[in-house]
């Protein structure tokens, strides 16, 4: 009985000490733009406004706009990132990457409309001293798409 009484007392200490851990943890730039892309998506459903998004890569934070004003989604202060907005129009420079053609237009920002669509574009994601990840957001849902690899079930 003392040893059962012992591991859950301990699974306890555990299960507080693990959940600290990950409310402590922050937010990674990856998870504050898909935040962003959220949010802005959301705000154009629901008041029925174009709302365009960019990122200021000096002030690193993402401001979304539209004609009544702006609000700011600042990084957080631990992590820098370069962000740049690609175009998928097609007849603009393009590179391969994984195998697939990616177009390398920049956009200076992208727009969320009221029907809850955007802009069709590509993310550019380098954080401080990594390999740039390309994030590729589904025009008509502004989710993240999934491949193949990614759709399938174990």
């Amino acid at each position: 009985m003392v040893v059962i009484a012992l591991l859950g007392a301990l699974a306890a200490i555990l299960a507080v000490g693990t959940s600290r851990l990950l409310l402590d943890r922050g937010e990674s730039p990856v998870e504050v733009f898909w935040q962003a892309v959220g949010e802005a998506r959301k705000q154009a459903l629901q008041n029925e406004v174009d709302i365009d998004l960019r990122f200021d890569n000096e002030n690193q934070a993402f401001i979304a706009s539209t004609l009544l004003g702006e609000k700011t989604i600042p990084l957080p202060a631990s992590s820098r990132m370069q962000l740049e907005f690609l175009g998928m129009a097609g007849g603009g420079p393009t590179i391969l990457i994984g195998g697939r053609l990616v177009e390398t237009s920049q956009l200076d920002q992208v727009t969320f409309f009221r029907d809850g669509t955007c802009t069709p574009f590509r993310a550019r994601l380098t954080l401080d001293g990594e390999q740039p990840e390309i994030l590729e957001i589904d025009p008509w849902t502004c989710a993240p798409v999934l491949r193949d690899e990614e759709a399938r079930f174990p």
